[in-house]
């Protein structure tokens, strides 16, 4: 059976879901009664969704009020900000997520964590992750549609970097002395990351992106891609491209491997995909071999300008 990927063309973020969910049997299809829903954006430096940088709090308050409806017991928005000395509660709209019934905000930075062994590990051994991820039993991946200069692109997969910690605001002194990430190595705080395409290449990042999806599997994954991101600054300070576009399913690899083709990008030419699914994160990256609902690639698809890791700033964020 093969793996559907919704694509759909639509302005609206919130109108987007619902059309995409309807090619998987609604909402109501995927998210079991009574499970404690997590629902992990991207809010790169609490960056505005016109930006391209960061997910529209407008699609996760949709799918928080979908999951709930569906008999969610509980949601949670969980995400981690990485870059520059911005917390989750600068996040424009996640106040007013905040006051729905069942719905809490969580920011990962100050969460405890347990360390989690990788079993056969492409580059890391182990991550630290916060308690209450893996204390959910639903992980809806809201990604954005960005390329980036080390991993090549921001997808779902490099997503889950923010559900790791990265600089405590519980001692504002220390972060500011950090000056970025909290150095954890070898295990596995966002710092790793960049560590490891820094010191053993971009292709040892990617298989440690790899390895962070194995122990944290998404169930559901969206890329809102209404706005991407292309270009040397990206996936922070990149060109806003405006493709109205949104993306969804439930095979983590096969969403990712649309998100590239959308962009413009081979996904046989991008190993981790392939590595994906040998390590069990999806089932297929072929794009000619997945059921694609909704609009067509060849309608979508705009050739997006690469980063340039030579352009990389001081503060980088997820």
């Amino acid at each position: 059976m093969k793996s559907v990927v919704s694509v759909i063309m639509q302005e609206d973020g919130e109108q987007a879901v619902r059309e995409a969910l309807e090619h998987h049997g609604g909402m109501e299809a995927i998210v079991p009664r009574g499970a404690t829903v997590m629902i992990k954006p991207n809010f790169t430096g609490a960056l505005p969704p016109e930006t391209g940088a960061a997910s529209d709090p407008k699609i996760a308050k949709e799918l928080a009020r979908l999951a709930l409806r569906a008999g969610a017991s509980k949601v949670v928005i969980a995400e981690g900000i990485g870059g520059g000395l911005v917390s989750l509660k600068d996040v424009s709209g996640l106040r007013e997520i905040s006051e729905m019934k069942g719905v809490e905000v969580v920011d990962l930075n100050d969460e405890q964590t347990e360390a989690v062994a990788v079993s056969d590990p492409l580059s890391v051994e182990r991550f630290d992750i916060p308690r209450v991820v893996l204390d959910c039993d639903f992980l809806i991946n809201l990604a954005k549609l960005k390329v980036h200069p080390q991993a090549m692109l921001s997808l779902a997969m490099k997503n889950l970097m923010g559900a790791l910690p990265g600089r405590s605001f519980k001692n504002p002194e220390e972060a500011r002395r950090q000056g970025y990430l909290t150095p954890i190595i070898p295990g596995g705080g966002k710092k790793i990351f960049h560590d490891l395409a820094r010191d053993r290449g971009i292709e040892t990042m990617q298989d440690a992106i790899v390895d962070l999806n194995t122990v944290i599997p998404s169930h559901l994954t969206v890329v809102d891609g209404i706005y991407g991101m292309e270009g040397k600054g990206a996936p922070v300070r990149g060109k806003s491209v405006k493709m109205s576009l949104l993306i969804l399913g439930t095979d983590t690899v096969a969403v990712e491997a649309v998100g590239a083709a959308a962009m413009g990008f081979d996904p046989d030419s991008i190993p981790y995909l392939e590595h994906g699914v040998e390590k069990g994160v999806g089932f297929e990256y072929r794009v000619k071999d997945l059921d694609i609902q909704g609009a067509k690639l060849d309608e979508v698809r705009r050739t997006f300008e690469p980063a340039n890791a030579a352009f990389l700033w001081n503060e980088v964020s997820e």
